[in-house]
């Protein structure tokens, strides 16, 4: 008789510990159904920062980017205006200027007058245009300082 109650009472512990890790499991996906909303909620609010800081970035960049594109057309005009100021010095050979009888001096600031134009025009990227703003205002001054 031992025999046939032993197995009864070990199909009932069975069930009772098939029970229990089950119950083990429901509290496990109670926790992760608390969980991994909250986890998510936190990602989505970190991802909504990091947005907000690159919009606010490339709004700097682009005020900064106009900013210096404003600059490389104020100094191309400039620096057209020498050009043909530096043209009709040319024509009359500089006379009546400190540039009087020195043509070759004035044929070279001329061609680089234009070449520096010219560099000015093809700057694509800020820091060559900032480099050709710097070298244009430069060679302006020299060529204005003869005029």
């Amino acid at each position: 008789m031992n025999n046939k109650n032993s197995g009864c009472a070990m199909a009932i512990g069975g069930i009772l510990i098939l029970g229990a890790l089950l119950w083990i499991v429901g509290v496990a996906l109670w926790a992760l159904a608390i969980v991994v909303p909250l986890v998510g909620l936190f990602f989505g609010v970190s991802l909504f920062v990091e947005a907000l800081k690159a919009h606010n970035s490339n709004q700097q960049y682009r005020a900064a980017e106009d900013e210096l594109e404003a600059l490389v057309q104020d100094a191309s005009f400039d620096l057209s205006e020498t050009i043909i100021r530096w043209d009709s010095l040319m024509l009359t050979k500089g006379i009546g200027t400190a540039l009087e009888g020195k043509e070759q001096l004035a044929e070279s600031i001329h061609l680089q007058l234009r070449a520096t134009h010219e560099l000015l025009e093809v700057a694509s990227t800020p820091s060559q245009q900032i480099d050709a703003v710097s070298n244009a205002d430069a060679l302006r001054l020299k060529a204005q300082s003869y005029l």
